[in-house]
């Protein structure tokens, strides 16, 4: 059986497929490995701002590992707080210091469920990928370097969302991560741009490719097996082509296998090697 796995996907229990179809169909295409992380509080009906509401986010986070686990599919959770939250809280005229409360509470709060063995990582936290003044950049970029110290303390994997600025953007990463001292490839880049694997990967941060960008994992490929790879699936089926699906993309990995593109020993080091750097497992030894 081909290791076929997926870095980074959410599911919608509320107003999408939900967990256990997602993983019946991830299985069906040989899919061994996912990592479910927290969506947005609004996407499952939430109140944005609401510590509650991030408890309840979370709670559905672990809730579809359980369900996806049920299913033969061995899943961890990464839960924590996107940026889009502080800054929506921003746009609703919450100040600076009211915002930067409530995320770094999001953050001790899902550090609390890797304590307790409910969650594997924080994610995805960071910066907006979409245009910002430099003073809110540099606000983001506070809240993001207080997460690497809180995992850096629970011995967490840290899921980050960024702008794709290509090398630059992995530069910051590293030094940031240098800096708090995370353990190797506990860091990962979602969402990463393949000019940015070589910086990333040889300091120790990890890059995940998505799939469903077109041609950016055939690019990823030049720089050898130095990544992990995600489908992003957010699991809405109001944006059905926004990002490809779980099982697209394992069906994706297979026929690049089949078809000569990368060979078995490529793949494992993708889905097995990469994947024990970043969180200590073996996909394949939970396989039912």
């Amino acid at each position: 059986m081909l290791p076929l796995c997926d870095n980074h996907a959410h599911t919608n229990p509320i107003s999408g497929i939900g967990p256990r179809e997602l993983a019946r169909r991830f299985r069906k295409e040989g899919g061994v490995f996912i990592v479910i992380v927290t969506l947005s509080t609004w996407s499952l009906g939430l109140t944005p701002g609401d510590l509650d509401s991030v408890r309840r986010m979370y709670d559905i986070t672990v809730e579809s590992v359980k369900i996806i686990n049920e299913e033969g599919v061995r899943a961890v959770a990464v839960v924590g707080l996107h940026p889009a939250e502080g800054y929506e809280l921003l746009r609703r005229g919450w100040s600076m210091e009211e915002v930067r409360n409530f995320m770094m509470k999001g953050i001790d709060l899902a550090a609390e469920y890797v304590r307790v063995g409910k969650a594997v990582g924080i994610g995805e936290i960071g910066r907006p990928h979409w245009d910002v003044p430099p003073q809110i950049m540099d606000f983001f970029n506070d809240i993001l370097m207080y997460g690497l110290g809180v995992a850096k303390d629970v011995g967490a994997v840290v899921h980050l969302h960024l702008e794709r600025n290509g090398v630059n953007t992995a530069l910051s990463i590293v030094d940031m991560v240098r800096r708090v001292g995370n353990r190797p490839y506990s860091v990962v880049m979602h969402h990463a741009q393949p000019i940015a694997i070589d910086t990333a990967f040889t300091n120790n941060v990890m890059p995940s490719i998505p799939v469903g960008r077109r041609g950016e994992f055939e690019e990823a490929t030049k720089h050898g097996p130095r990544f992990v790879v995600e489908s992003d699936f957010i699991d809405d089926p109001r944006r059905p082509g926004a990002v490809i699906p779980p099982w697209t993309l394992v069906k994706k990995l297979r026929n690049y296998v089949i078809g000569g593109f990368i060979n078995e020993d490529f793949l494992h080091s993708l889905c097995i090697e990469n994947v024990k750097r970043i969180y200590g497992i073996d996909p394949t030894e939970w396989v039912t």
